[in-house]
Formats: C-alpha cells, structure tokens, sequence
C-alpha cells in the first residue's frame, strides 16, 4: 500500500484509525467536524489557487512508494500552504507538512517551509524540515507501512481521547 499524507497526519492521533482507516474503513463521510474542516479549506482563501499551484508529488522512502496531494504550492517561494480548522491536532498538522516538504525536497523540487493557516483562529504556524524532522519523517513512514501491514486491528485509546473522532461509535458501540 502506498503511503500518503492523510496516514502520517492520522498516525499522530490513533493507530487504530489509521489501521481502519487503510484498510477502507472511512467513517469521515459522517462527521460534521471533517466536513466543516473541508468547507473552511475550500473557502477560507478563494485567490490561493490564482497565485498557488496544486502539486501531485511522489517517491519511495525506504522502499515503500509515498505519495501525497499538496494543495497550496507557491513555486516561487517554495512555500507549501495547509489549512486547518483548528489548532487541537496541531503535531499531526505539522508531521502531514513536514511530509510534504519531505517529499518534495526528494524530488528536487524548493521546499524552504510550510506554514499551517487556522482562518477560524486567525493563526498561522511556520513548519520547518530540519535534518532531525527528515528522520522522523522516514520513521513514520516504516511505521504506518508496518501498522497498515498488521492482520489486526490496533486496540482502541482511552475513551476520553475519543470524543470528537469519527470513528467514535465504531470503536465504542455497545460499550458502558
């Protein structure tokens, strides 16, 4: 299975999600909170994709292929531009940048840093790869291959973590 940035983000939160996840178990079709995220992205910087390009990008990391669906690139500066709706998974927003200035600097192609844009907060996170960020990021990638790649599904977290995921009356449905 190829690896993509939806995985590494996913990873930062829940092994079980992304186990389910990868294995075409999606339950973000029925979450408010991914389809208010998604409108917030579409509208939140209507003149981006005048002055950005989407890129499609991809290549192997360890010998598992990776790929990954930027879609705010300035070319000219080498700037890859996410947006957020808030800022409670922040790590996971920063690994999912991080992967992609990964990925593109494996390419040749200028990845000077990222920065994660929260609208609703009216906040914007600068995300640097440093020699460190390209070693975990190559971590993460052996270790969504190896979690993706187990028979079983990964146990639940602790129930308190779970209250605003979508995979919430998945996980705990006929539980107390």
């Amino acid at each position: 299975m190829t690896v993509n940035a939806t995985l590494i983000n996913i990873l930062q939160i829940c092994q079980r999600e992304l186990w389910l996840h990868a294995n075409s178990i999606t339950m973000e079709h029925t979450s408010d909170i991914v389809a208010e995220g998604k409108q917030i992205g579409e509208e939140s910087y209507p003149q981006r994709a005048e002055r950005n390009q989407e890129v499609a990008i991809s290549t192997e990391i360890n010998g598992i292929t990776c790929n990954a669906k930027i879609d705010f690139y300035d070319a000219k500066t080498g700037v890859v531009h996410e947006i957020k709706k808030s800022s409670a998974k922040e790590m996971a927003h920063v690994a999912q940048v991080q992967f992609y200035l990964y990925l593109l600097r494996k390419n040749g192609i200028a990845a000077n840093y990222g920065l994660i844009e929260y609208p609703k907060l009216r906040q914007t996170e600068k995300v640097e790869l440093l020699e460190d960020d390209m070693r975990n990021v190559e971590r993460w990638v052996e270790k969504v291959d190896e979690i993706i790649n187990q028979e079983m599904c990964p146990p639940p977290l602790p129930k308190s973590k779970c209250k605003n995921c979508s995979y919430f009356e998945f996980c705990w449905s006929g539980e107390e």
